[in-house]
């Protein structure tokens, strides 16, 4: 196996292991904090880890020009999709959400199609939808809840994601951890004032919702973000978006 492929293949299977866990920490903490203070608190952790080390004074230079896909991706790769399947942890379990999430990358397919024009094929999307399929069997029908607002959050969080790995790869000329880092970043500063809709920042909860957020933020958020980004950039949308098929089962 080439190098370039072990490096590939390691970034999917760690986003996934982390991925797979962070439905876990959502459903833990999403209902004791609220939803938009969860998101909140794993936005500010992991732009607390990432932002000091990968932004830097030579990539600002460029801020003007660079800003509206950074304040694109921070709205629909960060804020609205992390809002919307904590709102669905409060409805459904970790495997429905799991399992919702798999179509992301059949969006990033369809997306990459019929925007990229990239050049796609009918084994792809044949692979896509038995990756699906398994999803659905491993977790098991008798395990996977039913609310029609959470499923349909889930799903338009999906799309939203298939549709940044695409908007992601069309920037090439940006640094990609510099582009997780800002987006991280300005997120955390665009979901801010919202957390006083709900209960503001309260640290008095149980450990176990503590540990939950703190490594939905640095593993979930922070490390795996980056990750993906620099992911999207090597292989391209559609097979990074694959990496969600693996999710429920590192989840479970």
């Amino acid at each position: 196996m080439e190098k370039s492929a072990v490096i590939d293949w390691s970034l999917i299977i760690a986003i996934g292991i982390a991925w797979g866990s962070s439905f876990m920490f959502i459903k833990i903490s999403a209902p004791a904090v609220g939803p938009m203070t969860l998101v909140f608190y794993r936005l500010f952790i992991a732009s607390l880890i990432l932002a000091p080390i990968f932004i830097r004074k030579k990539y600002l230079q460029n801020i003007k020009e660079d800003l509206v896909p950074i304040l694109f991706l921070s709205f629909i790769n960060a804020a609205i999709p992390f809002y919307l399947f904590s709102n669905a942890a409060l409805e459904v379990n970790a495997g429905t959400m799991s399992v919702l999430n798999g179509t992301t990358p059949l969006f990033a397919f369809i997306i990459a199609t019929l925007w990229l024009k990239l050049s796609s094929n009918w084994i792809q999307l044949t692979g896509i939808f038995i990756g699906m399929v398994g999803l659905f069997i491993f977790v098991g029908y008798e395990s996977i809840e039913f609310s029609l607002l959470a499923i349909i959050f889930c799903l338009i969080a999906s799309f939203l994601y298939g549709f940044s790995s695409n908007f992601i790869f069309k920037t090439k000329e940006i640094e990609p951890t510099y582009l997780a880092s800002i987006t991280l970043l300005i997120a955390t500063l665009i979901t801010f004032p919202f957390i006083f809709l709900e209960n503001g920042i309260d640290l008095n909860q149980p450990n176990e919702v503590l540990l939950s957020v703190g490594l939905l933020g640095f593993l979930c958020t922070g490390m795996a973000y980056m990750g993906y980004v620099i992911l999207i950039k090597r292989v391209g949308p559609i097979k990074a978006s694959t990496v969600v098929l693996i999710v429920p089962v590192t989840g479970m």
